[in-house]
C-alpha cells in the first residue's frame, strides 16, 4: 500500500529497464466513446474526467520479451483490488482484475535506482513483485518527512492513473527489483471497455424483459420431496441435495421453497403404503433407494395406484451392473463398512487432525497432507475434519497479527499450504455470535474496526510470507464447497482430469 517518506540525499534520474511481452501479445484496448468515459469515471469514484494530453512516449528502450509468471499474475490480482485510491477496482469483476494484471508491463530497477520522484507528473502505477524499495516523502507545510521500507506486494503511483496528478512520494530501489507497471491508457481502456459492455448487456436484458411473455419458472408456494430408504437414507438425501443446487436460482427465492422429508429404515409393505398415501395428500415427489425386493415392489405399486410421481435412484445403475457383472443383486439393505485399508487410512487421518488442531504440535506438521492457515473463526477446524473424513491428514494454524508463526510452517512442503480469507463483516458476525455464547458482548476480539485491520494484515502476510499459497475465500462458502476447491487444486496439480483420477483398491 502507498507509503510516503523522505531522505536527505537527492534522487537520481529514473533508470527503469522495461521487460514487456512480445508484440503479438500487446493488444491495444478497444476505443470507447468519451461520453461513456466521463459518466463511468464519476460514478466509480475516479473523479471527473478531464481532457488529457496524449500520453508521453516511454523514456525506456524497446521492451524485450518477458511474460509474468503465474505467481506474479496471482500477486497482481491480490494487490489491485486493495488499491484504496482506485475505488473502481474494489467494485469490478475478477475477470477485469485478471485482464489488468495480465496487461501490466514488467520492469527492473537496480539497487540505488530512483524509480519515481516526488512531484513528477506521470501516468503509471507500479507494483513490487520482487526486491526491496525505500518509499520517501519530503517535509512540507502539511506533512512531516517520512521514510519506510517496502517489498513484495507494495504499490505506488496509483494517484497518477486518475489524471495529471504528481507523485506523492519518491521511490528508490534498495535492492535489485522486479516491478510491474500499469499505464493509464491501458487502465482506462480496460475499465471503460468493460463498463461499455456491461451497459450493452443491460440494454439487451431490458429488451429481453420487454419481449418476454412468460416466466422463467413456475411459481409455487411449496414443493414437497419425500426420500425413502430401507437403510440410512444418506445417499438418497445427498443426491437430492446436490440435484437441488441446480435450482438455487429459483427455489428459495422468487419461486417458492422446497421441503424434504426423509423416511429411514423402511421395514414393512404397510409402512410403504402409508408413506405413499402421505405423498399423495401433499402432492410430493417420492425419491427412493430401496433394496429389498418386496418393499421395492410395494412402493412401485402404491405409487402407480395413487398417481404419485416417483424416482428410483438406484434401479438403472443396478440393472447396468447386473448386466456387466453377469450377476444378480443381493436385495439386502445397505452393508456394514468393511474395516480395510481405506477405512484405517480415514481413522488415522481423523486422529492426526484431532491431535494437531488449532496450531499445536508443529513438530509433526511435516506429516500432514494439507495445512490450512487463516484467522480465528474462519472455518479451519470444521474444514479440517471434513477433509480428514476423506482420508487427508490436516493441520491448521490460526494467524494472529504481528505474531510470528512457528518456523515449521515454512519448513513443510509449501504446496501443502492453503490460505483462508474471509470478509471482515462476516468474521465479525461469527465472532460476535461466539462471544454471546459466553455472555460477552463488548470485546476487542469481535470489534469490527480491529477485525478490518486484522484482515488487511493477513492479506499482506499471505502476499509476503506465502506467495505460493492458494487463497480461498470462505465468506459465503460452506465446508463442502471449500473442501471441494482444495481437492480440485490438489487434483489439478497432477495434470488433467485423467491424470487426477483416483483408483480404489480391489474390492
Amino acid at each position: 500500500m502507498e507509503a510516503a517518506f523522505s531522505i536527505a540525499t537527492p534522487a537520481q534520474p529514473s533508470k527503469l529497464r522495461p521487460v514487456a511481452r512480445p508484440p503479438a501479445e500487446a493488444k491495444a484496448p478497444r476505443p470507447v466513446p468519451m461520453r461513456k468515459a466521463a459518466s463511468v469515471l464519476v460514478v466509480s469514484g475516479l473523479g471527473a474526467l478531464r481532457r488529457r494530453q496524449p500520453l508521453r512516449p516511454r523514456r525506456s528502450a524497446e521492451p524485450s520479451a518477458a511474460e509474468p509468471t503465474q505467481d506474479e499474475v496471482d500477486l497482481l490480482q491480490q494487490v489491485l483490488p486493495e488499491v484504496k485510491e482506485l475505488v473502481v477496482l474494489q467494485k469490478t469483476s475478477k475477470a477485469v482484475i485478471q485482464k489488468l494484471a495480465e496487461s501490466m508491463v514488467a520492469v527492473t530497477a537496480a539497487a540505488g535506482d530512483t524509480v519515481v520522484r516526488q512531484g513528477d507528473i506521470d501516468d503509471t502505477m507500479h507494483v513490487v513483485a520482487d526486491g526491496d524499495i525505500i518509499v520517501q516523502r519530503k517535509a512540507s507545510e502539511d506533512e512531516a518527512p517520512l521514510e519506510r521500507p517496502a517489498s513484495r506486494g507494495a504499490y505506488f503511483g496509483a494517484e497518477c492513473l486518475l489524471g495529471n496528478t504528481p507523485h506523492k512520494t519518491s521511490v528508490v530501489a534498495k535492492s535489485d527489483c522486479r516491478l510491474f507497471r500499469l499505464d493509464r491508457g491501458v487502465f482506462d481502456g480496460i475499465i471503460l471497455a468493460q463498463t461499455e459492455e456491461e451497459d450493452e448487456d443491460s440494454e439487451d436484458e431490458d429488451e429481453e424483459d420487454e419481449d418476454d411473455t412468460g416466466e422463467t419458472c413456475s411459481p409455487a408456494d411449496l414443493v414437497d420431496i419425500f426420500i425413502v430408504s430401507d437403510s440410512t437414507g444418506e445417499s438418497a438425501s445427498a443426491s437430492v441435495k446436490t440435484a437441488m443446487q441446480q435450482f438455487n436460482y429459483c427455489y428459495g427465492s422468487t419461486c417458492g421453497t422446497s421441503r424434504t422429508t426423509v423416511y429411514r429404515f423402511l421395514r414393512t409393505e404397510d409402512e410403504a403404503q402409508k408413506i405413499v398415501d402421505a405423498a399423495a395428500e401433499r402432492n410430493a415427489l417420492l425419491v427412493y433407494t430401496v433394496m429389498q425386493p418386496n418393499l421395492h415392489d410395494a412402493l412401485n405399486a402404491a405409487c402407480a395406484k395413487r398417481g404419485v410421481e416417483s424416482c428410483d435412484l438406484w434401479e438403472p445403475l443396478l440393472k447396468s451392473l447386473e448386466t456387466r457383472l453377469g450377476a444378480t443383486r443381493s436385495g439386502r439393505a445397505g452393508r456394514r463398512q468393511a474395516v480395510g485399508e481405506e477405512y484405517m487410512r480415514i481413522v488415522k487421518a481423523i486422529e492426526y487432525t484431532r491431535k494437531v488442531d488449532d496450531g499445536v504440535l508443529p513438530n509433526i506438521w511435516k506429516e500432514c497432507d494439507i495445512m490450512l492457515i487463516g484467522p480465528s473463526r474462519a472455518g479451519k477446524t470444521p474444514l479440517s475434519f471434513y477433509l480428514a473424513q476423506r482420508g487427508y491428514k490436516v493441520a491448521n494454524y490460526p494467524l494472529v497479527p504481528d505474531e510470528e508463526p512457528p518456523k515449521e510452517l515454512f519448513e513443510i512442503d509449501q504446496d501443502k499450504c492453503f490460505a483462508l480469507s474471509i470478509k471482515a463483516e462476516k468474521l465479525q458476525s461469527i465472532r460476535s455470535a461466539r462471544m454471546k455464547q459466553f455472555n460477552r458482548t463488548n470485546t476487542e476480539y469481535a470489534n469490527l474496526s480491529n477485525i478490518k485491520k486484522e484482515v488487511n494484515w493477513i492479506k499482506t502476510f499471505y502476499m509476503r510470507r506465502g506467495p505460493k499459497w492458494p487463497v480461498i475465500d470462505t465468506t459465503d462458502a460452506g465446508v463442502v464447497e471449500t473442501a471441494a476447491r482444495i481437492m480440485e487444486i490438489l487434483d489439478r496439480r497432477k495434470g488433467d482430469t485423467l491424470a487426477a483420477a483416483y483408483e480404489s483398491p480391489f474390492e
